[in-house]
């Protein structure tokens, strides 16, 4: 494969404007003398369009303390072959940039010392062997829009160049996404992230070429994948997910039966007692409790397990109030082991893939119409989704209850009245 020169861009160039090619770039004409006048601008311009990944360096920046453009503190010096910024962190391994303004030459921001990612103007870059065909293909379109006006046989050969620019350089943005979305996504959510890739293919019914991105929607769904799973484990009851810890607040017995695993010893002061606690007082209630750190929502809390109905409660942040020295909490958890897919059910992991799928499939779509110009469009694709998430969650919790003993509801107070002492004995075991 012959590397690419700055003559095959120059006769490319050409090509595209129906001008006659040339032989080499010893022999002095005006297309060589016209297109060498634009070939500097032309890199440049196009190596200004997007981030690059040939193209991109990293840099680490000290600052130096100033105040003259506030609100910031610090000044960085760009580095000297700086065209583009990409990113300003603190560290790469960073999800945000920093605070931080451009003005004339300088970075400002408010911390003493930062990296930079940027796309550099350095001579390598300049270099047509070592671009990729992508940037090629926009360079050489650019070229000619430049040039066209001088050098094309018609005006009609210009005309189309730009709309072809344009649709080059939004091609090649897709493929520099893809380039850059190599994160290493552990491994236990691959059947997740595939499934939720099928979901979406099935919604969008061959509509877009889903397989060609899924490497950017992978990426997407492992920048999603927590928030999604939090959410999705608040929506039940997940047996596999259930926990139960006991808050104890004094010395006395423990009630109800506890068993390994099953029952787990958790401690803290309660709210009544001055020393050892620092939860505030709350009127109405004896006994405050922290709640577990892997705690996520309530399923029931009791003074005894063995009780049918829950004891009064008030949550307040990460403590709970009751009117117990020792109550027992079941609750569902977010813990290393219920947000690992190798424990889920298939029904649940189902549920967390039509939900990563709603929640990284556009809702709106720019859809390019002619002549450099776009149109915005809905989908429906979410919708689609939406029902397809609404099923998974209906069937989710309709099997992971199956699996529970059937509790009847408590009688209601005319029964009660009829149960008379019999009911009071009932309820206080």
């Amino acid at each position: 494969m012959a590397t690419t020169s700055k003559l095959i861009v120059y006769n490319e160039a050409l090509r595209e404007l129906g001008s006659a090619q040339l032989a080499n770039l010893v022999t002095v004409n005006t297309s060589l003398t016209t297109l060498n006048g634009a070939f500097d601008h032309a890199v440049e311009y196009i190596l200004s369009r997007l981030d690059w990944n040939f193209a991109r360096r990293r840099a680490s920046l000290s600052g130096v303390s100033d105040t003259s453009y506030p609100p910031y503190t610090y000044r960085f010096t760009r580095p000297s072959d700086y065209l583009r910024k990409c990113w300003v962190k603190t560290s790469a391994a960073d999800a945000h940039q920093i605070d931080h303004a451009e003005a004339g030459a300088v970075i400002y921001g408010f911390v003493s010392s930062a990296l930079i990612e940027y796309v550099s103007d350095h001579a390598d870059n300049y270099d047509p062997a070592n671009w990729p065909p992508h940037f090629t293909r926009c360079l050489a379109l650019y070229l000619a829009s430049l040039v066209g006006p001088k050098l094309a046989r018609s005006d009609d050969a210009t005309n189309g160049v730009w709309a072809k620019l344009q649709q080059a350089l939004s091609e090649a943005e897709a493929f520099e996404n893809v380039f850059l979305t190599n994160a290493l996504i552990p491994t236990e959510r691959h059947p997740v992230f595939r499934r939720a890739i099928e979901i979406m293919g099935q919604s969008l019914a061959g509509s877009v070429a889903i397989h060609s991105q899924a490497d950017k929607l992978r990426w997407s769904m492992s920048q999603a994948w927590d928030y999604t799973v939090k959410y999705c484990l608040e929506q039940g009851a997940w047996n596999f997910a259930t926990r139960r810890a006991l808050m104890t607040g004094g010395s006395a017995a423990v009630p109800g039966d506890t068993y390994e695993g099953i029952v787990e010893g958790y401690a803290v002061s309660p709210a009544s007692e001055s020393e050892g606690s620092d939860l505030p007082d709350m009127d109405g209630w004896d006994y405050g409790h922290y709640l577990p750190d892997d705690f996520l929502h309530k399923i029931w809390i009791k003074a005894d397990a063995n009780n049918r109905e829950e004891c009064p409660h008030q949550f307040m942040r990460d403590a709970v109030y009751v009117n117990y020295e020792n109550v027992v909490l079941e609750y569902v958890s977010d813990d290393d082991d219920a947000i690992d897919p190798d424990n889920w059910p298939a029904t649940f992991l189902e549920l967390v893939a039509a939900r990563l799928a709603l929640t990284v499939a556009p809702e709106m779509t720019i859809e390019e119409t002619g002549k450099g110009r776009a149109k915005v469009s809905s989908t429906g694709v979410r919708q689609s989704l939406d029902a397809f998430y609404t099923r998974a969650l209906s069937d989710a919790r309709m099997k992971d209850a199956a699996q529970q003993y059937p509790v009847s509801l408590p009688p209601g107070q005319w029964a009660r009245a009829r149960m008379g002492s019999t009911y009071s004995t009932m309820r206080s075991r």
